[in-house]
């Protein structure tokens, strides 16, 4: 009777831990198991590790388009664009900036801003902007809202299409301003200060 005691406190400890989700120790004698593949981070998480990379080499650039203005700025790693910076400056109203983020060419995040949806208060009204996130993979949409004073609403498909227009389109331009602008450092030229892009 007391040996089977003695095995079941013996055992005692790996039910435990296998009941609070670890696994238990292996045998004296077996090899340690393998450790459970880390669960892919989120976009969140990802987009955050790029803004705190300080290695990735930036290049600047600007848009005018119609009364709007794009002043941006691209964040690469070799000649991979790993993410850009788009601020928006329009006429009469507060600037919008917006952050995409990139993993092998593709869009898969989005951190920015949006007018604040409700009714104006005349012609001269400027609406407050409220935050905007959407993650992607691939051509899938994981999420894509704004954060309204009352929470979150979603993104229509027609917003959706437009962030990806927009992703793209400043992905084009910055990557191609990056690449003259390397191509002038691997010729040697340097352009003189004041002079246009």
């Amino acid at each position: 009777m007391t040996r089977r005691w003695l095995l079941l406190l013996a055992a005692m400890p790996a039910v435990v831990l296998c009941a609070c989700g670890r696994a238990p120790p292996a045998p004296p004698g077996a090899a340690p198991a393998a450790r459970p593949a880390a669960a892919p981070a989120t976009p969140e998480a990802r987009a955050a590790a790029l803004d705190a990379a300080t290695t990735l080499a930036r290049t600047d650039g600007h848009w005018d388009h119609g009364r709007e203005r794009v002043d941006f700025s691209g964040y690469f790693e070799g000649r991979s664009l790993r993410y850009l910076v788009a601020t928006t400056s329009r006429p009469g109203a507060p600037p919008l900036t917006n952050r995409y983020y990139f993993e092998n060419g593709a869009l898969f995040y989005v951190r920015g801003e949006a007018p604040e949806a409700g009714p104006g208060a005349g012609p001269a009204a400027t609406l407050p902007v409220v935050p905007l996130r959407a993650a992607f993979r691939g051509a899938e949409v994981l999420s894509a809202v704004r954060v309204e004073h009352f929470g979150e609403v979603r993104l229509d498909a027609a917003a959706i299409l437009a962030i990806r227009r927009d992703a793209a389109a400043l992905a084009s331009a910055v990557t191609a301003e990056h690449n003259a602008a390397e191509a002038t450092r691997a010729a040697g030229v340097s352009a003189a200060p004041g002079s246009p892009r």
